[in-house]
């Protein structure tokens, strides 16, 4: 009779064991899915204010700058091109005015 009260206790202390951890998993998977709900709310376009719209906006002034900076960068080649041939002329005048 004893081995009987005793596994009797044993398993409802089982039974009470995997009702707290169920209890607390099932808890932590609540938590869990009500945080990445408002995560992945961020990440999709919502007219301005969500992580998605911010990204798209710095993309696109990132692109913008690349383009800038890339015409600038041509331009001053160019200055740099009309420079070397001002200098080209100017040696070739002195060249000939010094003899």
């Amino acid at each position: 009779m004893f081995a009987t009260e005793g596994t009797a206790l044993l398993l409802e202390i089982i039974i009470g064991v995997f009702t707290i951890l169920s209890g607390i998993a099932f808890s932590i998977k609540w938590l869990v899915k009500h945080y990445f709900a408002e995560i992945k709310a961020e990440f999709k376009p919502n007219s301005g204010s969500s992580m998605k719209d911010a990204i798209t906006r710095l993309e696109s002034d990132v692109s913008h700058l690349k383009d800038h900076m890339l015409k600038e960068e041509v331009e001053q080649n160019n200055m740099q091109k009309k420079l070397d041939h001002m200098y080209e002329i100017l040696l070739d005048f002195v060249a000939k005015n010094s003899k």
